[in-house]
């Protein structure tokens, strides 16, 4: 019986319904809205990407795995909430076939893109680290072990940022 009396005309102008449907297409209507949605937007302020590094190129054999020197990377000074990609190159000094097992990062702000071919003797296959300072301050020390075949240990990678508010 209720859904009865929404369905007829004379209920829906008596409940005001039948102003707000019309309000709602007005252009008035779409542009405070539109606007509204836009400083909200605005308001939440999107996290930059910031291209570092490109240059780096770190050598990897059996016998620097042996010395265990770990190999620092310092992107410097970001805003929190950037996405720092940090480009590099490994080159395989040893006299075998370079292949990357498996990379392992301290953190989930961390990650690493590698080609997944053997290095040869001699060549350089590229990676990325990519780290995410949504969410942190201060100085920040992110740890990244790279597997490989030319030994048990993995090479380390050590990346500083540090991380300055907004």
């Amino acid at each position: 019986m209720k859904s009865e009396k929404l369905r007829s005309g004379k209920c829906r102008r008596f409940l005001g319904l039948k102003q707000i449907i019309n309000v709602r297409s007005t252009p008035e209507f779409f542009i405070f809205h539109l606007s509204f949605f836009i400083l909200f937007l605005a308001s939440c302020g999107g996290r930059a990407t910031v291209a570092k590094g490109g240059t780096a190129v770190f050598d990897i054999s059996p016998e620097i795995l042996a010395s265990r020197t770990d190999t620092l990377v310092d992107v410097g000074i970001v805003r929190s909430g950037e996405i720092v990609l940090y480009n590099a190159s490994l080159r395989n000094a040893g006299e075998e076939p370079l292949v990357i097992k498996r990379v392992d990062t301290s953190c989930g702000c961390t990650s690493v893109e590698y080609e997944k071919q053997p290095i040869a003797p001699g060549g350089e296959g590229n990676f990325s680290l990519r780290f995410d300072s949504r969410g942190m301050y201060g100085m920040q020390l992110k740890l990244i072990e790279i597997r490989t075949s030319a030994g048990t240990r993995p090479y380390q990678v050590l990346l500083r940022a540090e991380v300055t508010e907004e």
